[in-house]
């Protein structure tokens, strides 16, 4: 974290690494993150780096977070499992008429 302090009379702006614009406006203080762009900056006689910086504290990188799941096929609901049991309880093949067993006449 860098404090950057603009001190030219127009506006401008800056691309960050991460494709991300700055803009400055005249006697603005603006703090950077990229250590990258501040070194640029440092170079340029319209831009002040100013004293007394503090690392950021809080809000880091999270740990021990989960793993977002994968957007693949959903799991099968247990609701159509028993369904398919009842199913394979079923007697399997065509009914035959009741009629049919005692015998033709002839």
């Amino acid at each position: 974290m860098v404090n950057i302090k603009y001190t030219g009379t127009r506006f401008t702006r800056r691309r960050l690494p991460n494709g991300r614009w700055i803009a400055f406006r005249p006697n603005e203080t603006i703090e950077i993150e990229s250590d990258r762009l501040a070194k640029e900056l440092e170079t340029q006689r319209d831009f002040v780096i100013a004293e007394g910086n503090t690392p950021k504290v809080g809000a880091g990188i999270k740990t021990h977070v989960k793993p977002p799941k994968s957007r693949g096929r959903p799991p099968k609901s247990k609701a159509k499992t028993k369904i398919q049991e009842k199913v394979d309880k079923l007697p399997k093949g065509l009914k035959k008429n009741k009629k049919a067993k005692k015998g033709k006449a002839d």
